[in-house]
């Protein structure tokens, strides 16, 4: 009984023994594990430290002494938030190292909660508050934002890690030997961290070679890769996470890296995609605006020609011309000109278009350049509608002018043909040259010949306005000008030859008149002549002196009347002579068989003349002598009066015998 109590005693003794030794190693185990997870932490998050303090040409090798100064712990914050979170002291004292600390933890206690880290934790290097410290931070600034919405559930929200973990899942989901439930086992053997890289950047894994019993190298090649390719810095050596129990918080660190860098990756992707959108819009926009300014300069040189054709139409010959023209107009009217009118509201739209776009990218609106506006093609297009009024109204006014010269054409040929007609007869009629035998038949053929110069005359206004209708006709550019100007050249020769006929019996008639005339005249003071004669001739009844000196008296009134007609005579003679010596007159058919009576009638006047004077003087002689004789006769008896009074007185004075 002692013995078996010694033995039970004795058992126990050792099954004590064994249980301390059991907790012994249990400790030692844990504490072991609590070590290593604290070298896996800390170099995961110097490395990660040390990825954002490179941007400031800074580092750290051990994160428990170079952040006690609390100096690159407010860079880091600073770079990690994109705040300004002031100007740290040099830091070489205590007070100054916790001074800067606080400064970061206070700024910390604005973005999360921190419990339990003072300042002085972290100056001292307290190592498991300032991995906290640390990890607190990657939370924050690193996991908290990564947010995921599952499909069932849209309103509900995740935690970062199981937002991450989700991430993971999707990108995953699918991949062979991949299984991401949690951030330990699931990423021991590198398959999954190769095929994150691959569901996003397919070509830098050859995922098919890869061997899920090669942890070592499956996990090197994604860190590598990761490294190289995606600037991901390996926070993790391949032992780190190819172990028993991997540290969560370095691989969700490393793991966030991912996300963080991929989302970039994405976001650049959809950036670019955006970027290229945009470009292609803005090319699309530089294209149509290159479009819109062809268009327009198509459609403004289109107009500037119309215009030029238009308002450089020219006169025209012939209604038909301008028939024509007038389709051809309807024609551009109809045909030509309404796609034109489609167009340039094609290029409003399209400035709209371009509007919209530029407006829609947040562009300043396009201008387009100078005078190619759009208000520069409605202006145009008024100019346009205003070539094509002054255009019909020219073409109107160019038919109704044609038409006037057709009337005008017309009317000219109708009254050419009645000149023409009246000219014929005229000339027909002034070819019969019969003047009469006599000045009274000459007379009354000058009466005649006056009347018919008149009315030809009369009419010189009326050849005029068929000269003046030419002229017109011309400046117009009739189109038949050559033969209105040959038709009326007809009538001018034919008015030339009257009036030449006319001036040629003018000329006729006058000088027959001046003939007959000056024969008549000769012929009157022959006649004249001869009566004075017949009175000189005949004796006058004398019977005392007193008829003797009025018969004398008249004979020198007489005389007086004969000495003026030798002016008469001369001027007759002179007047004869030179009628009978014109050529006109020895050609004149009418004049050539009085000719001889002229000479004959001048002859009879100078015989007259002399016998005139001759017996003139001897009715002179006659008349003074019986004159004398009974002016003798008184002188007698007047002395025989005075001879016998003288007698009576004596008689009386004598005494009676």
């Amino acid at each position: 009984m002692e013995n078996h109590k010694n033995v039970n005693n004795s058992h126990q003794r050792y099954s004590k023994h064994d249980d301390i030794v059991s907790l012994k190693f249990e400790r030692n185990r844990i504490n072991q594990l609590h070590e290593e997870r604290i070298r896996v932490q800390k170099k995961t998050f110097t490395k990660w430290t040390n990825s954002f303090l490179q941007k400031a040409k800074m580092d750290v090798d051990d994160i428990f002494v170079d952040l006690a100064d609390g100096k690159k712990l407010l860079k880091l914050l600073e770079i990690i938030s994109g705040e300004k979170l002031g100007k740290p002291n040099s830091g070489k004292l205590r007070v100054q190292k916790i001074e800067n600390v606080n400064k970061c933890l206070a700024f910390l206690h604005t973005k999360v909660k921190l419990e339990s880290i003072g300042a002085e934790d972290i100056v001292d290097g307290n190592k498991t508050l300032i991995l906290g410290l640390l990890w607190t931070i990657i939370l924050r600034f690193q996991i908290q934002d990564i947010e995921i919405q599952l499909e069932e559930d849209n309103d509900k929200k995740h935690s970062a890690k199981e937002a991450l973990l989700l991430w993971c899942q999707r990108k995953t989901n699918g991949y062979p030997n991949v299984n991401v439930t949690d951030f330990t086992q699931s990423w021991r053997n590198g398959m999954a961290f190769n095929a994150l890289i691959h569901s996003h950047r397919p070509e830098l894994i050859n995922f098919e070679r890869l061997d899920p019993k090669n942890s070592i190298e499956n996990l090197t090649n994604a860190f590598k890769v990761a490294q190289e390719n995606l600037a991901i810095q390996p926070l993790l050596d391949p032992e780190d996470v190819d172990t028993g129990k991997p540290d969560e918080k370095s691989i969700l660190t490393y793991v966030s890296s991912y996300y963080h860098t991929f989302a970039k990756y994405n976001s650049e992707l959809i950036s670019g995609k955006r970027i290229t959108n945009i470009i292609s819009q803005l090319m699309e926009i530089d294209r149509l605006q290159l479009n819109y300014e062809l268009l327009t300069t198509n459609l403004l040189n289109w107009i500037q020609m119309k215009i030029h054709q238009l308002d450089k139409c020219e006169s025209f010959s012939n209604l038909d011309q301008v028939q024509h023209e007038f389709t051809r107009f309807k024609e551009y009217r109809t045909v030509e000109k309404p796609p034109k009118y489609r167009e340039r509201s094609e290029i409003e739209a399209l400035l709209f278009n371009i509007q919209t776009k530029r407006k829609a990218l947040g562009q300043v609106l396009y201008v387009p350049p100078e005078e190619k506006l759009i208000q520069d093609i409605q202006k145009n297009w008024i100019d346009l509608e205003k070539a094509e009024h002054r255009h019909e109204l020219k073409l109107r006014g160019e038919m109704r002018r044609l038409e006037q010269i057709n009337n005008m054409a017309e009317s000219f040929y109708r009254k050419s043909n009645i000149r023409k007609s009246y000219l014929d007869e005229m000339i027909q009629v002034l070819s019969d040259v019969r003047y009469g035998n006599n000045l009274n038949q000459v007379e009354a053929t000058i009466k005649k010949h006056e009347a018919i110069s008149a009315d030809i005359l009369s009419r010189k206004e009326r050849i005029d306005s068929l000269s003046q209708m030419v002229v017109e006709l011309k400046n117009e550019n009739y189109v038949h000008i050559d033969k209105v100007e040959n038709f009326f050249v007809e009538i001018k020769l034919s008015w030339d030859k009257l009036l030449s006929i006319l001036e040629m019996h003018q000329k006729n008639l006058l000088t027959a008149t001046n003939f007959m005339r000056t024969k008549s005249e000769i012929e009157t003071i022959i006649n004249e002549f001869h009566d004075i004669i017949k009175r000189i001739s005949i004796d006058s009844n004398v019977t005392h002196l007193r008829i003797a000196e009025e018969y004398l008296q008249t004979h020198t009134l007489l005389e007086a009347q004969i000495a003026s007609n030798d002016e008469t005579v001369k001027r007759l003679t002179n007047n004869a002579n030179k009628l009978l010596e014109q050529e006109q007159v020895q050609q004149s058919l009418l004049l050539q068989k009085e000719i001889p009576n002229l000479k004959q009638s001048l002859h009879s006047l100078r015989k007259s003349h002399e016998t005139l004077k001759q017996q003139s003087a001897i009715k002179r002689q006659k008349l003074i002598k019986l004159r004398d004789f009974y002016r003798l006769l008184q002188d007698i008896e007047e002395e025989e009066t005075t001879v016998a009074e003288k007698l009576n007185i004596c008689q009386a004075i004598l005494p009676d015998n």
